[in-house]
This record gives structure tokens, sequence and C-alpha cells, in this order.
């Protein structure tokens, strides 16, 4: 084979990538919603779940912080705050769990295990009116996920 033809043949090769990936790109709809692809995980949320699993809170929180003040997406900070209110709350600092947890629902407004776990901190704090109110929104939310003797008093 000469140094030409393989040369061609190269070209030709690129040529057939390059259509093919004009061909994918062109099949993708136009009202695709952007996505924020995270190559390399946040190492303070990584460590910070893992301080949570091996149940030390107070590492967790320093983590979860840090995590907190970085530029997450709604959906990984709604997830941070979340973890930051159950370690808060596994610490006894039951009004600052209450405060992320309230972060974790501004971010995402359906996110159960949310008011949950700010329900909890509301319970801790004495207020049981509060802590109703979030578990029934979370009931309402996901009613395969939270159940309880609570149900009864929810409206509906």
């Amino acid at each position: 084979m000469s140094i030409s033809h393989e040369y061609m043949s190269r070209l030709l090769a690129f040529g057939v990538v390059i259509f093919l990936a004009a061909l994918f790109l062109l099949s993708v709809p136009s009202n695709a919603q952007d996505q924020v692809i995270y190559v390399n995980a946040d190492r303070n949320i990584e460590k910070g779940q893992d301080a949570m699993r091996d149940g030390d809170y107070e590492r967790a929180v320093r983590y979860l912080k840090k995590a907190a003040r970085r530029g997450l997406s709604s959906e990984h900070r709604a997830i941070v705050q979340n973890s930051l209110c159950a370690s808060l709350y596994f610490q006894g600092a039951y009004e600052e769990a209450a405060t992320a947890c309230t972060d974790a629902i501004t971010e995402d407004g359906r996110y159960w295990k949310a008011f949950v776990n700010r329900g909890h901190a509301r319970k801790a704090l004495g207020d049981m009116s509060g802590a109703l109110a979030d578990y029934c929104e979370a009931r309402e939310l996901s009613p395969k996920h939270v159940s309880g003797v609570f149900q009864s008093q929810c409206e509906g």
C-alpha cells in the first residue's frame, strides 16, 4: 500500500467519524434540557458521606459545610444540605439542623427526605405542629416511603 493510498484511507475514515458525530448531534432534540455532568466528584461530599456512615457526625458536618460552600448544582446542594441536617441533628444541634433542612427544601421542594429530617429537628425543638406539617408534606410527596402514627393527623 502506498503512502498516498494509506493517507487517503485515513482521511476517509476520519471523514466518516466526523459525519457520524454530526449525525448523532443532529439527532439530539433541540428542546433537550441542559445537564451538568460532574467529571470529578466533590471530595468533601464523599468524605462527609463516609463520615456519616462511620457515625462520625462532627467530621461529617465539617466536610459537608465545605461542600455546601462550593458551586454545586441545585440537586447536589439539596442533597448536601439534607445530609448536613441529619448530621447536625445527630450532634444535637437541632436549630442548625432545621435550618440546613430548610435550605435543602428551598433547593428542591419535592425532596421528601428533607421534610422528614426537618420534622425530626422540629420535634426535638418542641415544635410539634411544625414537625407534623413536615411529616405530612413528606407523606404527600412520597406515600410509599413515609408512614407513621402521625398519618391520622394529616389533612386529606
